[in-house]
């Protein structure tokens, strides 16, 4: 069971990812970071990967635009993902589930998490179809977007960094 020390270095932690992985998209559009990874690798193991193969997707506009819009939907992802999941296993360990669900943004996330985790579709059981429509700010989800894709215009990176900031405010400032 995480202590709440943890959960809070558990959420840094994404946050930092997101920022990161925010920061190497910077870094693909430079021309300086397609030379060097034209000579880079990364070794592990018996394993030495090139990154001659990034630097050659990275070159061409429209290859670039596909590469970074996956790269920035795994970082959304992970951010919300990991962050909703480890914010509800320690509620439910510490006996807060109902702080939780409490949240006016909790159904959303509910939402939105299990989307981003079944392919980035939506697909709403008998009870998620029961409390529809829910709202978070100015995104409505409804019944109708049952079975289709969560479209990054509806909730994209920032929404997913806005999100994040409740999830971190609920855990620093509510959460014993």
């Amino acid at each position: 069971m995480l202590s709440k020390q943890e959960l809070l270095a558990q959420l840094t932690n994404a946050q930092n990812n997101y920022v990161l992985g925010l920061a190497a998209i910077s870094l693909f559009t430079s021309s300086e970071a397609l030379d060097h990874l034209r000579k880079s690798n990364a070794s592990f193991g018996t394993y030495s990967i090139q990154f001659e193969q990034v630097a050659m997707l990275l070159v061409n506009d429209a290859d670039r635009q596909i590469a970074v819009k996956e790269f920035l939907t795994m970082l959304l992802r992970a951010l919300i993902k990991e962050s909703f999941e480890l914010i509800k296993d320690y509620c439910d360990n510490t006996g807060q589930s109902a702080v939780l669900k409490s949240q006016p943004w909790y159904q959303f996330a509910r939402l939105i998490r299990n989307c981003i985790s079944h392919n980035f579709n939506f697909g709403f059981t008998a009870y998620d179809r029961g409390l529809l429509p829910v709202t978070w700010k100015v995104r409505t989800i409804t019944a109708a977007q049952d079975g289709q894709p969560l479209p990054l215009s509806f909730f994209g990176y920032v929404e997913a960094w806005e999100l994040f900031k409740e999830f971190d405010t609920l855990a620093r400032s509510v959460l014993q």
